[in-house]
Formats: structure tokens, sequence, C-alpha cells
């Protein structure tokens, strides 16, 4: 079997076995040494996810956070020691392990998740115990306990990979079989039977699919339940987009926050209709930076966040930019307003969010038929929230220092919290609601307008505007700015930047030309619903 290379930044499933399927572990002794000398040999080179240890096997999932010379060396000094403490013991001679230890790269999320569930369940699979929640030696009761071990830095973000702990436990009940070869070592060659699994993500036995009907949980804290819904939407609007552009296919990056927390970037590129653009989703938590403290009016607090933001940049100028954006808040504040915080443990918490048209070429039906959207998805909540978040949307998305919108706007809200008339379930349901309009409202309009033929002259007058675009991101987005200040991921936070734009000094279109008729509408917002 070929070994595979070591790279850091990567994930991987570390596996071995004894050789000739010796046993390397007799007693609970031998597993309880092992597990010690991976904290000393490993602690700091690599991040532990999940373990499993068995008589004849060991299988540890790990983010590589040194250089490969040194990760190697650490795994090579793990094994020597407990190789040469184990053969004291046992008095016995000779290689314990097979030659090469395993490792194979977690290429996407899906994989990793199915690895996690897998390798906990490995003792039952095997049967080397009757439940695997008894089992003592995986990592699955560390997820369950507030004790120190040698997965609590990732216990985080592990868990929101499952959407929270009730999913992660309701999860692991499921019925996975089809992957048996996936941590087994009865062919290793076919550990993973799909190792690009996110070309694949419709397949019925993701967990994705597993997970169907749980976040309706009684009991599920919202910000799991949150985060659940926005795993699912980008799976679902990532799969529709691909299809559209019938051509590229999103690249798909799992990152960590090193404060706490991490996320799922796709990005799509040079496709037949997008040039560029990305389907991104976070959940980060940690301390509120000092410099975002001002603007919220507190102390010393912890926060929580998570959230689906798109951008796509068609490469056709008769296609519109898109950008949407739903998004969860909690704060633990010691203070609000120079006063003592009596949030209590539940803190404060909002959500926000809306979707909003940019195009380069005003074709008034596609607006038109943005805006009805918009409007329907607000009107089963409230008919009052339309006007009011189309207006914010107008106000928000403002170029002040150029005197005109960024684009024919669409939707904006923030900061909604429970009140007498809406409760957060009721705020949930409001966001989804929008969430889930937002295909229905981009897609027909694509469809329309990407095979109309355009001029070097227009593609031009694209890349003008997309100089607008990047203007306002850089200079205004409340969004931008709070990941630039949180120590945000600085690849995803840019994702929104078009790959071509330009500048012109005090550059003008011709009179009475279908780009001044663009410029005149978005220096005044403009109804677009009622006649």
């Amino acid at each position: 079997m070929k070994i595979e290379k070591i790279e850091k930044t990567h994930y991987y499933h570390i596996f071995n076995r004894g050789i000739n399927s010796a046993v390397i572990f007799k007693t609970e002794d031998n597993m309880a040494y092992f597990l010690g000398l991976i904290e000393k040999h490993l602690t700091g080179k690599v991040e532990l996810l999940a373990y499993c240890l068995m008589s004849n096997q060991f299988h540890l999932i790990v983010n590589i956070i040194e250089n490969a010379e040194v990760v190697s060396k650490a795994f090579s000094n793990l094994f020597n020691a407990y190789a040469k403490a184990f053969n004291k013991q046992q008095n016995r001679t000779g290689s314990l392990f097979e030659k090469h230890f395993r490792r194979k790269r977690i290429t996407d999320e899906t994989y990793l998740k199915n690895l996690i569930l897998y390798v906990h369940k490995n003792p039952e699979i095997h049967n080397v115990a009757t439940s695997f929640k008894e089992y003592k030696y995986t990592s699955y009761k560390n997820f369950f306990s507030d004790n120190e071990s040698l997965i609590s830095k990732n216990k985080g973000y592990v868990l929101s990979l499952f959407g929270g702990l009730t999913n992660f436990e309701v999860t692991h009940q499921s019925d996975l079989r089809g992957f048996q070869n996936l941590v087994g070592l009865e062919n290793p060659d076919t550990i993973h039977p799909n190792p690009q699994g996110y070309e694949k993500r419709d397949a019925q036995n993701t967990v994705h699919h597993n997970l169907q009907g749980l976040k309706d949980l009684v009991g599920l804290p919202m910000k799991d339940k949150f985060q659940q819904y926005i795993q699912t939407l980008q799976d679902t609007i990532t799969s529709k987009l691909e299809a559209v552009d019938g051509a590229a296919r999103f690249k798909e990056d799992i990152w960590q926050r090193p404060e706490g927390g991490g996320g799922r970037t796709r990005v799509i590129e040079n496709g037949h209709v997008f040039e560029k653009g990305g389907v991104n989703i976070s959940a980060v938590h940690g301390k509120l930076p000092e410099s975002m403290q001002t603007p919220f009016n507190v102390g010393e607090a912890d926060f929580f966040a998570c959230g689906l933001s798109l951008v796509l940049h068609p490469k056709n100028p008769m296609v519109p930019t898109v950008h949407a954006n739903w998004r969860y808040f909690e704060m633990y504040p010691d203070k609000v307003n120079g006063e003592a915080s009596t949030s209590g443990a539940g803190g404060l918490s909002w959500f926000g969010g809306g979707q909003d048209l940019t195009p380069y070429y005003l074709f008034e039906e596609d607006a038109i038929h943005f805006h009805h959207i918009c409007k329907m998805a607000c009107e089963k909540h409230n008919p009052d929230f339309y006007p009011k978040y189309k207006k914010q949307c107008d106000n928000y998305f403002w170029n002040a220092h150029r005197n005109e919108a960024r684009g024919i706007g669409g939707l904006f809200f923030d900061y909604c919290k429970a009140s007498e008339d809406m409760q957060m379930a009721d705020w949930y349901n409001f966001v989804t609601e929008v969430g889930n309009s937002f295909l229905e409202a981009y897609v027909p309009i694509v469809e329309k307008r990407k095979g109309l033929p355009y001029t070097k002259a227009q593609r031009n007058w694209q890349e003008i505007r997309r100089g607008r675009y990047v203007e306002f991101n850089l200079v205004h987005d409340k969004g931008t700015l709070f990941g630039l200040k949180t120590n945000g991921r600085i690849e995803s936070i840019l994702m929104s930047l078009p790959p071509h734009v330009q500048w012109l000094y005090n550059h003008h279109p011709e009179s009475e030309s279908d780009e001044e008729k663009l410029l005149e509408i978005l220096k005044k917002p403009k109804d677009w619903i009622t006649p």
C-alpha cells in the first residue's frame, strides 16, 4: 500500500495494527500507557479529534499543526517507546507494529464526521463490546464530560460538525451500514470508499441525510438548531448552483479558529456561469475583543456566532451579483452599558441577515421578481417586515462616500431579539423562511440571463462596478469588519471580493446609455413592488 504523505494543516486518519495481527494491548494498563505517550509525544504537534484503542489496532483522527518531519518523528518516538515498554513487560522481542503506520488524508467534512462515528462505534462493530457507549478506550465519553482529556481542545469543533451535543449523541445511534471498511483493517486499500465524498454529498448514506428531521428536537439549544440549519442550507444551495453552472464544482475547505470554533468554506471558480463565488458557514466562539466591546456597549464578554454568508460573481455582466447572509449571535457580558449584566446564563441573543441584488445592467423585471420573493417570505410572518427591512437594506447597502446604493436592495435585518410579539423561535422561523427563499429569488434570474451576449465594453463596465462593490465591503460592511477584528479567517472573509476589478479615474458612462440608467436608479432607492 502506498504511504500517504503527511502535510501541515491537514486532517488525517492515523491507524495501525500489530504485526501479523498480533495483540498490542493486553491489559487496560497498556491502553492507558499508550494514551499517556500520545499526550507526551504528540502535544503541540497534532491536535486529536477522536481515538479508539482495541486489542490489536488503534485509530486516531488528528489535525497536523507542525511540519511533516517533526510530526513523523513524534509518531515514530511514540510507537518506539510503546513497543520497547510492551516488549519488556511481555518478555518478547522484535517488531510490535506493522512496518509503516497508516495514514489517510481526510478530504471533506462528510468523510470526517463519518470517521468520527465509526472510530467511536468500532468496538461494537468488531464485537469487542456490546455497547460502544460503555467502552472505555474511545474518546466518545469525553464529549459528555467537563474533565480535561486528550480531545478537550477540539471538543467544541467536533460538536459543531454535528450541530451540537444532542445531535452528536443521536447521530451515533444512526445505522451507518455501507461504511464497514471506513475504519476497519480488513481491506485497508479501500478504507474510504468515496475519497471525494463531497462530490457525492447527495448520497443517501451521508450524515446529512441521517440528520433529517433532527432540527426540531425538543430542547435543542437555539445555537445548535440554527447551526444545523445552515449546514443543511449550504448543501442545498451549493448543489443547486453547481447544476445551474453546469461545469464548475465547489471546492471545500474545513478550517479551525485558534480562539475557538471553525467553519466550512465552499468556493466555486472559473465556471461557465460563476466566475467566482463562495457559500460559507462558520461557528466561532471565545472572548469578545476589546475593539468590539464599545460598539456593543458591554464589558468583557464571551460570544458565540454562527451563520451562512454567500457572494456570487457571475461571468456574464447581464447576470447580477448576489449577496446573502443569515446569522445568529449570543453574547455573555459581565456588564451592559456600564451596569452589571442581568442576562444570566442564556446571555444576549439575536438573529440577523438578508439578501440583496447588485446588477450591472438593469432588467426591471428581474428586480421586481427578486423583491416579490422577498416580500412573500416576509408576509408569511408579518406584513410590516418587507417595507421595514427593505428600507433598512437600502440604508445599509449605501456607499456614503459615493452617494449611491451598492445595488437594487432586498432585505436587511439585524438585532432581531425576543420580545412580546416575537420570541426567538419566531425569529428562527422568519430567518429560515428568508434563507429558504434565496434560490427561488435568484436562480430564475440567472437562468434567464446567463446566455445573453455581451461585449468587451460591457465586461469593462462590470469590472468598474465591481470596484464599488469592493469599496463597500472593505469600508462599510459590518460583517467584514467584525471578522477582521475578531481574528477571523482572512481567506473566508475576503472570499466576497471579485477576481477581476477595475478602478478608472473619474469615470462617467455615456449620456442616456444603459450604464447611466443604472446609476440613476442607484442614486435613490426605488419601490419595486408598488405600481
